[in-house]
């Protein structure tokens, strides 16, 4: 790979499927062979921002307000991405 090379992985899926473990194990691998990886969780970014209490309701796309706050939370996550992308990390995983 070369230095000026910049991959993203984008892992979509249904809850409770593995990408956020299968993530993990692929960061921590590449980290390994010695390549600059991170991995960013938008469930995090939720948890940081609205908190832990969300019910169903908040996944409606229906309910405006949680729709608003699904996109201010995938927001800051691509402007992590971008600001770490822009820096020495080679592979992102989100």
């Amino acid at each position: 790979m070369e230095q000026n090379e910049k991959i993203v992985i984008s892992m979509v899926g249904l809850p409770a499927r593995g990408k956020s473990y299968i993530s993990k194990k692929l960061v921590r691998y590449l980290n390994w062979d010695g390549l600059k990886a991170k991995f960013f969780n938008i469930g995090m970014y939720r948890r940081n921002i609205v908190g832990v209490d969300c019910d169903a309701s908040f996944f409606d796309m229906n309910n405006a307000e949680a729709v608003k706050a699904r996109e201010n939370c995938a927001n800051e996550a691509i402007a992590d991405l971008a600001n770490y992308i822009n820096r020495i990390i080679y592979i992102l995983i989100i």
